[in-house]
């Protein structure tokens, strides 16, 4: 039976005066991953004692802003499961350091857009200068933006079914988050650990606003009678008729009744995975589990209590 030896190394590159360097020997560390999250985020843990850091004091290791990356992987074969910036310098023992995305970035800047008939690549490219964009060219109609934070405004996005991440400097702005990649097949009797289970599809009532653009309000529901579960959203920034807005409406109800499995799926650190990432999966005990579905979310943990990848289930794959 072949065994894997966990690897990791989280790298500080240089910054204002302070020299690169590297830790191998690290308590913890936990990366929270989501497409719907806006921002992916880290958090180190430090052994009580580090020798290296005897020579300098803490603050002038680890600065608030500084660059860092966090490959992980087995027998030395490491992948970039983190890159970003320190948002909070550690106090006390042991040293537990926060980190965020490239969206650290754009929660630090102060923006003003004001654009006609624009597209949601023009309206990324004038927020976010100097990254690449990744998204289709929907139609965003007249926008304006006052003294906002880059930020903000992707969160304003995300009213209207717009959602924003970060991959390395690359920005992907998208309605889901789909990769390319190959799906992965996974037994499920041989992963860490497992509780799915068959999602409950619930009589749903959706109810969708337009706020126009002289404030006048457009309200559609569409769904089912005496309906448990509401799904609201409310829309601004562009303009549709009231049969295009129901259309949406009927779209999410859609998606609502989509079959799916809720609930945790915990894999071993290969085969690695991320959100967007397609999973087909297999069980030979609970076969009604079977079927291809992407993933929503990841949490990897790597300790000594091993490497963990904690995803959540979105939408089946057709």
């Amino acid at each position: 039976m072949s065994t894997f030896v966990m690897t990791g190394k989280i790298i500080f590159p240089a910054n204002n005066g302070r020299e690169e360097f590297a830790i191998r020997r690290f308590s913890e560390c936990k990366i929270e991953s989501s497409w719907k999250g806006l921002t992916d985020t880290a958090e180190i843990v430090l052994p009580r004692k580090v020798n290296d850091f005897n020579r300098k004091k803490v603050s002038e290791w680890f600065r608030e802003g500084d660059p860092v990356e966090i490959w992980l992987g087995y027998d030395g074969n490491l992948a970039l499961e983190f890159q970003g910036y320190i948002k909070k310098v550690p106090a006390g023992i042991p040293l537990v350091i926060s980190c965020e995305d490239e969206m650290y970035q754009l929660k630090r800047a102060t923006v003003s857009v004001s654009k006609q008939d624009c597209s949601l690549k023009e309206l990324l490219q004038e927020i976010a200068p100097g990254y690449t964009i990744v998204s289709d060219d929907a139609r965003l109609g007249n926008v304006r933006f006052s003294k906002m934070s880059p930020s903000q405004i992707l969160e304003e996005l995300q009213k209207n079914g717009i959602y924003t991440w970060f991959v390395g400097k690359e920005l992907h702005a998208f309605s889901t988050s789909k990769s390319d990649a190959g799906p992965v097949e996974i037994l499920l009797e041989r992963t860490a650990a497992e509780s799915l289970k068959q999602r409950e599809i619930e009589k749903t009532l959706v109810i969708m606003s337009l706020i126009r653009k002289k404030g006048k309000k457009l309200r559609v529901e569409f769904g089912d009678d005496h309906a448990g579960k509401r799904i609201t959203k409310e829309i601004s920034g562009i303009e549709l008729s009231e049969a295009e807005l129901k259309k949406e409406a009927e779209k999410l109800y859609e998606l609502s009744k989509q079959p799916g499995l809720d609930g945790d799926l915990t894999l071993w650190g290969v085969p690695r995975v991320q959100h967007g990432y397609r999973v087909n999966l297999k069980s030979v005990l609970y076969p009604e589990k079977n079927g291809s579905y992407y993933i929503d979310a990841v949490t990897k943990t790597f300790s000594n209590q091993g490497y963990r990848q904690v995803c959540k289930l979105g939408l089946k794959a057709s």
